[in-house]
């Protein structure tokens, strides 16, 4: 009898504990802790599904593809090949920031991707409407789903724009209470050293930031800024090298480390 514990047992052999559970709860729609629990067959069919899932997972596709579920906070977002897939640190920057917005009415979030940001900031500040906003159209399909699944459609409107500069968005000046982004920020010399998983299935829009991971980052700290209402805060992920980067173009910006003690955010709160 092939129970669930037996199949995350013998799927160890090839991945990693957390990423087998994590396929076998998206697979069977039950929560991680009755993985455990249930003595009950798995189904031969779904036994095989999730065979099939741990060799390629074990081959380097990632979880998340595979399923086409990744966690963000206390959300469970479509993700595809089309997005970059949420990760922790993009958990914290929005938990950082929602500390210190006052109350906002206007979010932008600048490179929204899957509309991890744009979501769970909407659902924390109910009177807030958010911009959703990414170069990528396939992003913005993605995120459009999302907003759907989330019933958010109509608090959060999707933009495509290549830069802050882009017309659409310039009569915005002055008004965000809140602009937040996660941009490619990875040096383009080290997109090679990057996990297979990641350089191989991952999209590059999402993750190279040009030679020195700075393209949309100086972008974001030059803009930016006017994009600010009074007391607004830009709130930025960043590369562990970028910390200089950012104090040269806007010296009063608050650098802060991650949870792992790594440069990893950066703050800055428009004057009154």
């Amino acid at each position: 009898m092939t129970t669930p514990a037996h199949l995350i047992r013998d799927a160890a052999r090839l991945i990693p504990v957390p990423e087998a559970e994590f396929l076998l709860t998206a697979l069977l729609h039950r929560p991680r802790h009755r993985l455990y629990l249930d003595r009950g067959p798995v189904p031969a069919r779904k036994a095989a599904r999730f065979q099939s899932l741990v060799s390629r997972a074990a081959a380097g596709a990632p979880a998340q593809y595979l399923v086409r579920s990744a966690p963000f906070l206390d959300l469970d977002l479509y993700v595809d090949p089309r997005v970059v897939i949420p990760r922790p640190e993009t958990e914290e920057l929005v938990l950082r920031a929602a500390r210190r917005a006052r109350a906002p009415r206007l979010v932008l979030d600048y490179g929204t991707g899957s509309g991890c940001i744009a979501i769970a900031l909407a659902r924390m500040f109910p009177r807030a409407r958010v911009l959703a906003v990414d170069r990528s159209l396939p992003a913005l399909q993605v995120c459009r789903r999302n907003t759907k699944r989330y019933r958010l459609s109509h608090r959060i409107a999707l933009v495509r724009a290549d830069t802050l500069g882009a017309p659409r968005l310039r009569r915005l000046a002055g008004r965000a209470d809140l602009l937040i982004s996660n941009p490619p920020y990875v040096p383009a010399e080290r997109i090679p050293k990057l996990p297979v998983r990641v350089r191989d299935h991952e999209p590059m829009v999402g993750l190279d930031g040009g030679r020195k991971g700075t393209k949309i980052l100086a972008m974001l700290l030059d803009l930016g800024p006017g994009f600010l209402s009074p007391r607004g805060l830009l709130a930025l992920e960043i590369d562990l090298t970028h910390a200089r980067f950012v104090r040269a173009r806007l010296p009063q910006a608050g650098i802060e480390r991650d949870l792992n003690g790594k440069v990893r955010y950066a703050f800055s709160t428009r004057a009154a």
